[in-house]
């Protein structure tokens, strides 16, 4: 099955699920953006799609994605820092890297509370 039919069988089981369809287009594929429980969904791109009315909105949008970014280069940043400490000897050498995981871990932790105060607000 092509990818279009795939996404065609999505859409069709959307609708057939209860989601309606709306007027709009996704920003990013043209593809038509459904609605799902109360929210926009681009099916193609499996993305929940978010509306902004007036410009004061734009931060409230964004900081989620935004947030989501940081975590992963983070994670990735932990993964790399704890690599770098299985092979390390040296005391001063390894502060400096346990110093800089327990920051990020810091930031890690800070990024996610205020995810779900996000998600709490929603």
């Amino acid at each position: 099955m092509s990818v279009k039919d795939e996404d065609v069988q999505r859409m069709s089981q959307a609708l057939k699920s209860g989601a309606k369809l709306t007027s709009e287009v996704c920003p990013v594929c043209s593809s038509p953006i459904f609605e799902i429980k109360g929210e926009l969904w681009c099916l193609k791109c499996n993305k929940r799609v978010v509306k902004i009315k007036e410009e004061s909105e734009i931060a409230s949008a964004v900081l989620p994605y935004t947030l989501n970014n940081l975590n992963a280069v983070v994670v990735e940043k932990l993964e790399q820092l704890s690599a770098t400490l299985s092979r390390l000897t040296d005391p001063s050498e390894i502060k400096n890297v346990v110093d800089t995981l327990s920051v990020l871990l810091r930031v890690l932790s800070q990024s996610e509370s205020l995810k779900e105060k996000l998600r709490k607000q929603v």
